[in-house]
């Protein structure tokens, strides 16, 4: 038998090696001759948890009883068992020094609680180990995003520029702020710089390609999304199809597998049945208990929205209303804004019922910070015939967005509908005054502002303000004397108040010339184009147009001989009489025809009249009209809908 020295020589060896295996069969001898040696434990546990196996690591320390020696280790081990609460619990009791503060961050941005998390790595970053490390501050700008807290993630990357192109974990982080500011051009050219970084650093590692392309998993499923989001879903597809053949079943690969499937049934035009259950079926085995620890709760929420959805498409309204009460009742801390999609597509069912009363209450919750909720309930007050309520959401909307063409033309339709015609005209004045007031307009804006004086302009004649309409138009004149749409408004206009106004610029019309000698009838019984250049004489009769329209080009033979080929003429049928007369009225209804005139007249002696005139229920019949009780439902907003515009679900790349 060796004796424990020896052993312990051939496990230092096995360690060396990275053998861990051969070195837990080392331990076990160890622990065979003496049950309770410390060391050979410890160095068991460790190899155990380099070969992630973390619950044969927890049943050793429960049958030796030494988790006070090695604390720590048994509560990163709970920790990766995603046992959370008890690698708290467990933490508590254990000295309070560096690493065991990190993984008490790491467990609160797994339950995440991003203040605690960030409260831990800001009191860490003080100290020159963190302060100089990478990893570390890649962790925190990953906290940073997940918490909102995008100046500050800017600031650290900022302080930290020079380090993007040495890791392609802080490039990759710095690409998911610039998706959150929603500058998807500068994400594009981080993400390309991140990839970069990463095959060359793996490259020098000694990684084989097979293995650089799983860790760009997360990388081009970023590419993916700013390609969704900029429209050009062919490379989307293309770049999710390629994470997923990678068959690697992490998070980025769920996230791919939702967004490819989400594209798919946005851009199918006919919403079949079989393709809509396909996708649900889909989306529910990607949230199955293995996967859902692969993905945090925001991602989560934004999966079962997404099978809301369908469920609504496929109108299965219990179990759309089973799935929404129990994920508010699984995330009831979340934020306000991460249930707000949901309290949408409830809305939506609610007002197929009519419900407006509680759509109201239910939006109201979210109406004071987010759009697509006051736009859902200005909709819900229009379809309940309420235009006061209705204008009164559109007036409290935020300046960068009630200056939109769009909510511009939806107020003036309410207040003209209304009877308030100077509010109406106020919004077109106030948006055309604030396009004037800038030195500088984009070409896009030239043309905006061209086309709203013109619609200020029309609305202002329809309403009878002439004076003040061919205000608008003479705007649009000093612009471009020419515009023929402008130049005969601004006459109609001015001609109600100063005749010699729209006298002095008549001339300024475009003439019509009209050829002479034009055969309409003819035009219109043989459907001939007009043309107001022709060779033909102006007298030319309509038939030998037809003849010369019904003729062929000449063709050329094989010995360059050219022949003429006409049309054969129609075929009449063969029983035809000659000079015959057909029935004037063969192409009225039977009962506009002169003969059933004359029927009804011969039948009408011989109605029986009951009472006021009215004939008797017998000799009459009875018109029923069913008009349609479908309220049209309030689709939510592209913004909203997952499977209309898909969110971004990617988790921010942190070396955890």
């Amino acid at each position: 038998m060796d004796s424990i020295p020896t052993l312990f020589e051939e496990l230092d060896e096995y360690i060396s090696k990275s053998s861990f295996k051969k070195a837990i069969r080392v331990c076990n001898k160890i622990l065979g001759i003496e049950a309770g040696n410390v060391q050979a434990f410890q160095c068991k546990v460790i190899c155990l948890m380099q070969l992630s196996n973390f619950q044969e690591a927890i049943d050793c320390f429960k049958k030796s009883k030494q988790i006070e020696s090695m604390s720590f280790e048994y509560s990163y081990c709970l920790y990766a068992l995603n046992k959370y609460q008890e690698s708290l619990k467990q933490l508590e009791k254990s000295q309070k020094d560096n690493r065991s503060l990190e993984l008490e961050a790491q467990i609160h941005y797994k339950l995440e609680d991003y203040s605690k998390t960030i409260s831990i790595y800001e009191s860490l970053l003080s100290k020159p180990e963190y302060s100089d490390s990478v990893e570390f501050i890649t962790n925190l700008c990953a906290v940073y995003l997940e918490a909102g807290k995008l100046n500050e993630c800017q600031d650290l990357i900022n302080k930290n520029k020079g380090q993007q192109t040495k890791t392609y974990e802080l490039a990759f982080n710095s690409a998911c702020l610039a998706i959150a500011k929603k500058d998807i051009k500068t994400a594009e050219t981080q993400l390309k710089l991140a990839k970069k970084v990463c095959t060359d650093s793996l490259k020098q590692d000694g990684f084989s390609e097979e293995e650089i392309k799983e860790e760009q998993t997360s990388i081009d499923t970023q590419l993916a999304y700013c390609q969704q989001i900029n429209g050009n879903f062919e490379k989307s597809l293309e770049l999710y199809q390629s994470v997923l053949d990678q068959e690697v079943g992490d998070g980025p690969s769920l996230i791919a597998a939702n967004n490819k499937t989400s594209i798919s049934i946005n851009s199918s035009k006919t919403h079949e049945t079989k393709e809509l259950t396909t996708a649900l079926e889909t989306l529910r085995s990607l949230l199955s208990e293995s996967n859902e620890s692969r993905l945090n709760g925001k991602q989560k929420r934004v999966f079962n929205y997404n099978i809301c959805l369908l469920l609504l498409q496929l109108k299965k309204i219990g179990q759309c209303e089973e799935l929404i009460k129990s994920i508010k009742n699984k995330f009831k801390g979340a934020q306000n804004s991460s249930l707000e999609d949901l309290d949408i597509i409830n809305s939506t069912l609610l007002i197929r019922e009519k419900k407006y009363g509680e759509v109201e209450k239910l939006l109201k919750g979210h109406s004071a910070s987010s759009l697509k909720s006051q736009l859902l309930l200005a909709q819900v007050y229009l379809l309940d015939n309420n235009v006061v309520k209705a204008l009164g959401v559109l007036e409290q909307l935020d300046e960068t967005v009630s200056n939109k063409p769009g909510i511009i033309a939806t107020k003036c339709a309410l207040y003209e509908k209304s009877g308030n015609l100077d509010k109406a005209i106020a919004c077109l004045d106030t948006l055309i005054s604030q396009l004037e007031s800038k030195s500088k307009r984009t070409e896009q804006e030239d043309e905006s502002y061209v086309g709203l004086l013109k619609a200020c302009g029309n609305f202002k004649l329809k309403h009878h303000k002439y004076k003040e309409a061919a205000e608008m138009f003479d705007r649009v004149l000093k612009i471009n004397p020419n515009d023929l749409l402008a130049l005969p408004s601004y006459i109609v206009a001015t001609s109600h108040f100063d005749a010699s106004l729209s006298q002095k610029y008549q001339g300024k019309l475009p003439n019509i010339k009209f050829e002479s000698k034009i055969d309409l009838d003819s035009v219109e019984k043989y459907g001939l184009a007009y043309e107001k250049k022709t060779n033909e004489s102006s007298d030319a009769s309509a038939s030998a147009v037809v003849e010369k329209k019904s003729n062929k080009a000449p063709i050329k033979l094989g010995d360059g001989t050219l022949v003429e080929i006409k049309k054969s003429k129609n075929k009449l049928p063969k029983n035809i009489v000659a000079n015959y007369t057909p029935d004037p009225d063969r192409w009225l209804p039977k009962w506009q025809r002169a003969n059933a005139k004359a029927s009804r007249k011969k039948n009408a002696k011989d109605v029986v009249k009951g009472p006021q005139g009215l004939a008797s229920a017998s000799q009459t019949a009875s018109l029923f009209v069913k008009e349609s009780t479908k309220a049209q439902p309030a689709q939510p907003s592209q913004s909203s809908s997952k499977s209309d515009k898909p969110k971004n679900l990617h988790k921010k790349k942190s070396k955890k």
